[in-house]
């Protein structure tokens, strides 16, 4: 008892303290700050895909957390009492929630830099992986250009998926071509080639799986 006494004194000196804080719990650890507090009251949309939080099991750990994906910050949350807390990437970088959907964080170049982003994992199967990142962006606000114009409020709108896919741990961009594969995989291009002409694949979540488990058999 004064164990977890002296656990909940601590987190909540450091939280108010805005510091880094980690709290073990059943073999899992999470580490995380309080989030910035500001109000987007006035923003239409979400930041989120999903408002609610989620049981998930965190860096393959054995605990449940209530955790959910801030679309807009590509940050993880975690909800302890009245307070939102961010959780540190680096220190919290694989998630699974108990509806099956899985999050990691992964690092490649992307539009020629390096990035360190959440995708959502849809297959992971023989050093093949088909993730997609889903994000969502901010529409500033415009006053009306003219007297007969009517300004256009703040709003929150989500980006188009984008699919990813992971070969021997080189991640590549996926349009659903099969010249991406190619490239990435050349002593398998005639396969690719073969399978792209028996298959109309195209840039959905049943697609992209079908192409990654295609990609596990060569």
């Amino acid at each position: 008892m004064k164990k977890i006494f002296f656990i909940a004194i601590m987190l909540s000196l450091s939280i108010s303290s805005n510091a880094q804080v980690n709290l073990q719990s059943g073999g899992s650890t999470l580490s995380f700050r309080k989030s910035s507090e500001f109000s987007d009251k006035t923003i239409s949309g979400s930041k989120y895909f999903d408002e609610g939080f989620k049981i998930a099991k965190v860096n393959k750990g054995t605990q449940d957390f209530s955790i959910r994906y801030n679309a807009y910050s590509d940050i993880m949350e975690y909800k302890n009492g009245n307070d939102l807390l961010d959780l540190i990437k680096e220190q919290n970088t694989y998630f699974q929630f108990s509806n099956g959907d899985i999050y990691e964080l992964m690092n490649y170049t992307f539009k020629g830099k390096e990035v360190s982003r959440y995708n959502q994992v849809l297959l992971d199967k023989n050093n093949v992986k088909i993730s997609k990142y889903k994000s969502i962006k901010l529409i500033e606000a415009k006053p009306a250009a003219t007297m007969y114009d009517a300004p256009t409020a703040a709003a929150y709108k989500p980006n188009e998926d984008i699919y990813f896919v992971t070969y021997n741990n080189q991640t590549v961009e996926f349009d659903g071509k099969s010249k991406v594969l190619e490239k990435l995989i050349p002593s398998k291009a005639s396969e690719i080639k073969q399978f792209f002409k028996q298959n109309k694949i195209k840039e959905n979540d049943g697609d992209m799986i079908k192409v990654g488990n295609f990609l596990a058999t060569l």
